[in-house]
């Protein structure tokens, strides 16, 4: 890592940097010819953020909607146009999802910074190595491993003030013990806590609702114990994660709740061996297990001060995972790659129990225990990198096999042209992204039902991905990283209401409702441009920006209809309140900002003491809202949600090797904003870290 005045600055890569995720072996950034940043392990210890979400919100690329909401908020990931489920997060290398979910996709809330080495970023497509979902991206959280002979150790402690009357605190210690004989054991602890945040914008008596007084809580607690060696060619590890949150929410947009809970755990099991074979062979065997369980409870609330609504429900939800991967790396004068195979395995169940007494007891019971909501993918990969000179080659491909849809193949090429600091690089991949077991085994059927929710013969999306891009680094450790990118993807799944086709759409009624399910009808394309700047200049003073500017379309093909699923009943789009009879384009995403902008100046006054203000811009997009209008039912329509620009202030003072202060202020000028529809944001909040290292 360069060094400034002896102190890292807040710049986040450094290209010679070392990463793994983008070719799946060890190289510099500034030889890896896609759009790769890294996060290290030092500016972890000194930015006070509360979960992985909240600190990536700031990079090129992604905007996360939930980061600057109340502690406990669900946080979604899109990073270069594409959906949340079109992402890959990885721990270790290894693939993490939440099957119980609608669309397969983790709660970034869900993952604190305990335990991590550093964070990787690779942006864009990279189904090739990693399988289904890597459409958009992809983010691998590396964990710790051996330290320095001896006891090593960090300990903190923040708090914070968020807005008027919430706060946060959040004590967390990460042990280390290496022996000279390289065994090595890791084990830390997070816990934090906060309180009296109100998540919604507003509880006025609307549509039934009653004004309360409630504020949101949250708690988690994540333990992470891990367990290694590595010495003489070998190197192996176990490890094993317990993450636990309870959190306080809320009915929904605008609609306060004082008696809706969710408690979430993830018991998470990593484990890896590697030999180094000679000095051109090496051979590793990865896997992860994973159970997640999620509760949710929702008691009768408050409708005026003397009544209740009368209803009650209560859901579990749970998720399996277990992946088991084989790697053979080979790396010779010029030519060096990785062969691999593996299996993926998800599985999935839950159960519901709703009672109402608001106009007579009805009842409720749904168990899906019976249902086999269970998917594989075997898959073998393979990938070369060729150096002639200044000209490089890279490039894969993979084969699939889904339990359900069969065989599969995704490739990669990737060309570049290198000299000692300057690579321009082009790629073309393709992706493949499997439908999620509730889009296929929810069993669920409404009064009228014509089929049910789930669809078995979905079709799995794809993607055809290009980029462009350029970087170049300086001799002062500046540098710049110019991409070009455009995404094409078919089959995308939709979730809609299905109408009585005997009836003309405008005399429509809730009576000729036939049910609702998911189809393949959307085509989706974005295409757009990053820019990643680092200068640093006069010695003590840095400059580290980024500008993402983005647009997509979405086009609904009523010829891509399964009329088996819907036996030919008027489609109707719930995400947009669209009826399906003719060809219908939209040129906005939701949720994801056509421009967004992050710029961090930073300075060393003194050798110590390094100091920093960051400007974030988002830009206007589409938010989805409940439009009672559209449809008997009522539908999604898109509101727009203004523009915000943020001011946040970072201090850290190293007192000594050992001791370490931190403050930052974040939303410095309190500027009201929404990141989307119905929700608060935390306003001006101030945090406070002091760490220990040892």
């Amino acid at each position: 890592m360069f060094q400034l005045f002896g102190q890292d600055s807040l710049k986040n890569t450094v290209l010679n940097e070392v990463v793994v995720s983008a070719t799946r072996t060890e190289k510099p950034i500034i030889e890896i010819p896609r759009s790769v940043s890294v996060i290290s392990r030092e500016q972890l210890n000194k930015l006070m953020y509360n979960s992985v979400g909240e600190l990536l919100s700031s990079e090129q690329g992604i905007y996360v909607v939930g980061a600057g909401q109340t502690p406990g908020s669900v946080q979604s990931l899109f990073m270069r146009g594409a959906n949340s489920n079109q992402m890959v997060i990885l721990i270790d290398g290894v693939r993490i999802t939440d099957p119980s979910t609608p669309n397969s996709v983790i709660d970034l809330s869900e993952l604190s910074l305990t335990s991590v080495e550093q964070i990787e970023i690779i942006r864009g497509s990279h189904s090739t190595a990693y399988g289904g979902a890597a459409v958009g991206g992809v983010i691998n959280i590396v964990t710790r491993k051996n330290q320095q002979p001896g006891l090593n150790g960090v300990a903190s402690l923040q708090m914070g003030m968020i807005g008027d009357k919430a706060y946060v605190v959040s004590p967390a210690i990460d042990l280390n013990y290496s022996l000279k004989n390289g065994i090595y054991f890791n084990g830390s602890i997070v816990n934090q806590t906060s309180n009296g945040f109100n998540a919604t914008i507003d509880t006025i008596r609307t549509m039934g609702v009653y004004k309360t007084t409630d504020r949101d809580s949250f708690k988690k607690t994540d333990i992470y114990l891990n367990a290694g060696y590595d010495r003489n060619n070998w190197t192996g590890a176990i490890s094993f994660k317990q993450g636990s949150q309870q959190a306080d929410i809320d009915k929904g947009v605008y609609a306060d709740d004082d008696n809706n809970y969710t408690d979430f755990e993830r018991k998470l099991l990593n484990y890896n061996l590697g030999y180094q074979i000679n000095n051109s062979w090496r051979v590793d065997f990865n896997g992860s297990w994973s159970r997640s369980e999620r509760v949710n409870e929702d008691d009768s609330s408050h409708v005026d001060d003397l009544n209740y609504d009368g209803n009650y429900f209560y859901g579990q939800y749970f998720g399996k995972l277990n992946t088991n991967e084989l790697q053979l790396k080979y790396q010779f004068k010029n030519v060096d790659g990785i062969f691999g195979v593996g299996v993926y395995d998800e599985n999935m169940n839950f159960n519901t129990y709703f009672f109402s007494n608001a106009f007579g007891p009805f009842e409720l019971a749904t168990d899906y225990d019976s249902i086999n909501a269970a998917t594989s993918t075997r898959y073998a990969f393979g990938q070369v990198n060729w150096v002639l000179k200044k000209l490089r080659f890279f490039g894969g491909l993979r084969f699939s096999n889904h339990s359900l849809f069969g065989d599969a193949v995704t490739f990669e090429a990737n060309p570049s042209f290198q000299l000692s600091n300057f690579i321009l690089f082009a790629s073309v991949s393709s992706g493949y992204n499997a439908p999620s077991l509730y889009q296929l085994f929810d069993p669920t059927q409404g009064f009228g039902s014509y089929t049910d929710k789930g669809n078995p013969d979905l079709k799995p999306e794809k993607s055809l991905s290009f980029e462009v891009g350029v970087k170049k680094e300086f001799n002062n450790r500046s540098y710049i990283a110019l991409s070009v990118f455009q995404t094409s993807i078919k089959n995308s799944i939709e979730y809609v209401y299905l109408w009585n086709k005997n009836t003309d759409i405008p005399d429509l009624s809730y009576l000729d409702y036939r049910g609702d399910t998911y189809l393949n009808i959307t085509m989706q394309k974005t295409k757009g441009l990053e820019l990643d700047m680092y200068v640093t200049f006069l010695e003590r003073f840095f400059i580290k920006s980024n500008l993402t500017w983005m647009t997509g379309e979405l086009t609904f093909v009523p010829s891509s209809i399964d009329t088996t699923q819907t036996g030919q009943h008027h489609v109707q789009l719930y995400s947009y309140g669209t009826f399906v009879t003719e060809e219908v384009s939209k040129d906005e995403l939701v949720r994801r900002p056509k421009l967004m902008s992050c710029i961090t100046v930073g300075f060393y006054p003194v050798k110590k003491l390094l100091t920093s203000i960051t400007y974030r811009y988002t830009g206007a997009r589409e938010d989805s809202q409940y439009d009672y209008s559209l449809g008997p039912f009522g539908a999604l329509s898109q509101s727009r949600v203004t523009d915000y620009s943020l001011f946040d202030i970072n201090a850290t003072y190293q007192i000594s090797r050992t001791f370490s202060l931190g403050i930052r202020i974040e939303n410095l000028f309190d500027t009201s904003y929404q990141e989307i529809i119905g929700y608060q944001t935390r306003g001006r909040s101030a945090y406070l870290k002091v760490g220990i290292k040892w």
